[in-house]
């Protein structure tokens, strides 16, 4: 049970910043070698923090959220989560194998934390939410496929092309977060496409689901707090540091 809820808690904190939260839960994986993370149970974590982001969003921009009804936004989101959905769709079963603690994941670790970090400090920021076109969108949503790759971060992806293109920070993070909604509600409800019915009800498992909801949505959504009012005024430095360290100590345990 202590497994299942730190994984929960790894999971939310890891899910909105730069640092892959698929990778934590490998790692996790590794050091507990639990067998409570199912598909259905990281499914309902994937819930918790998309419950916990709609909050936040609703909560801490909402000034925002005018714009975010608009037409010509809403299209911006589609048009960026198309590519992530069809490169997914072809490439399952190739990221699914790749998905492992190897030497692909630590180098895209490492290397896309130097991305984040002379990506975010090189920047030349004069651009904001408002600014941002189709060709924009279009360029965002086939970088968020980079995320495909084991080790990257969708948020990762997106911020590190954010920056490129001029996009403030604020902006950068509050896109990065509105696309992860549609692609984590794809994720849910494939892997529950996946499930079978007569497994949860026969394994009595809905006292881990419940768990697993609460801890993912508490760890999420204080996380995003913390993660928004840091990092759109300081940066992202600090998320690069760490992956180049992580993606060192882990190279170390090979």
């Amino acid at each position: 049970m202590i497994d299942l809820l730190l994984a929960s808690i790894v999971q939310g904190i890891t899910e909105f910043i730069p640092v892959s939260s698929s990778l934590h839960l490998i790692i996790f994986d590794q050091f507990f070698s639990t067998k409570n993370l199912t598909l259905l149970i990281i499914a309902t974590m994937h819930l918790g923090s998309i419950i916990a982001l709609i909050c936040f969003l609703l909560i801490e921009t909402k000034n925002k959220l005018v714009m975010y009804k608009s037409r010509k936004f809403i299209k911006l989101i589609f048009i960026s989560s198309i590519p992530i959905f069809i490169f997914g769709f072809i490439f399952y079963e190739l990221v699914e194998n790749l998905n492992a603690l190897n030497i692909l994941t630590i180098f895209t670790t490492i290397f896309f934390g130097l991305l984040l970090y002379f990506s975010d400090s090189l920047s030349k920021e004069n651009r904001t939410l408002e600014n941002i076109n189709y060709k924009d969108s279009f360029i965002l949503g086939f970088s968020q496929c980079l995320s495909l790759i084991p080790g990257v971060s969708r948020s990762a992806s997106i911020i590190i092309t954010s920056r490129i293109l001029k996009i403030d920070r604020e902006s950068s993070i509050i896109y990065s977060l509105l696309l992860s909604i549609p692609v984590i509600i794809g994720a849910f409800l494939f892997a529950i496409y996946k499930v079978q019915i007569d497994t949860i009800i026969l394994e009595k498992i809905w006292i881990d689901i419940i768990l697993s909801l609460c801890f993912s949505f508490i760890s999420s959504f204080l996380t995003l707090k913390v993660f928004f009012k840091f990092s759109r005024t300081r940066g992202f430095g600090i998320f690069a540091i760490y992956r180049v360290f992580l993606g060192l100590f882990l190279l170390l345990q090979l």
